[in-house]
């Protein structure tokens, strides 16, 4: 037989919650779930897919390699610079990253004394984050500079629109973050 046990019960009337503040409470939570989805901004919108890009590979992933590449990098971003400012549309910018090939093929060549192939191709441009979007992996035109083996990782930008070469002047100011029902209860309260 099953014991017998007395149940007690609160019989103290329970506090209602003003319909009021359960309604904010449900902005608040509906407006941190909204801030924290990822926007609607992606780097397809970023990139164009007709967009040239450059793309520099590394003999090796060993040290030397890799200084090697961010050498000629910061020797051959002028010439790209130039080719991005003076075009206006991706017929014009490969047509002139087509003219300089030589000049990067020697300013290259000035660096490592290993082989330098360039190309403008449909190359497999790998995932990039820069703080701002994320780029996927995918095919896109691509002027390729391979030093020696092309065995090492990469770096590459896009030279259409100019997502790699900023404009100093332009220096955006950035505006602290508001949240309409904090603003709202602010003002209604204080």
């Amino acid at each position: 037989m099953i014991q017998d046990y007395e149940i007690f019960r609160n019989e103290e009337p329970q506090k209602k919650r003003s319909p009021w503040i359960e309604l904010i409470m449900a902005l608040v939570f509906i407006q941190t779930l909204l801030f924290l989805l990822p926007s609607g901004s992606t780097a397809a919108d970023a990139v164009p897919a007709d967009a040239v890009q450059i793309r520099i590979i590394a003999n090796s992933n060993t040290k030397e390699d890799q200084q090697i590449k961010s050498l000629i990098l910061q020797e051959l971003q002028p010439l790209f610079q130039k080719a991005a400012s003076t075009v206006q549309t991706t017929a014009q910018l490969e047509l002139e990253l087509t003219k300089v090939s030589a000049e990067i093929t020697q300013k290259a060549q000035a660096i490592t004394e290993q082989a330098i192939h360039i190309s403008l191709e449909e190359a497999l441009i790998p995932p990039k984050s820069d703080g701002t979007y994320f780029y996927p992996q995918g095919f896109h035109q691509a002027l390729v500079l391979t030093i020696g083996n092309g065995k090492g990782d990469n770096w590459w930008c896009a030279l259409f629109p100019k997502v790699c070469y900023q404009e100093e002047e332009q220096t955006v100011k950035e505006e602290p973050v508001k949240f309409w029902t904090w603003e709202w209860i602010k003002k209604k309260f204080w």
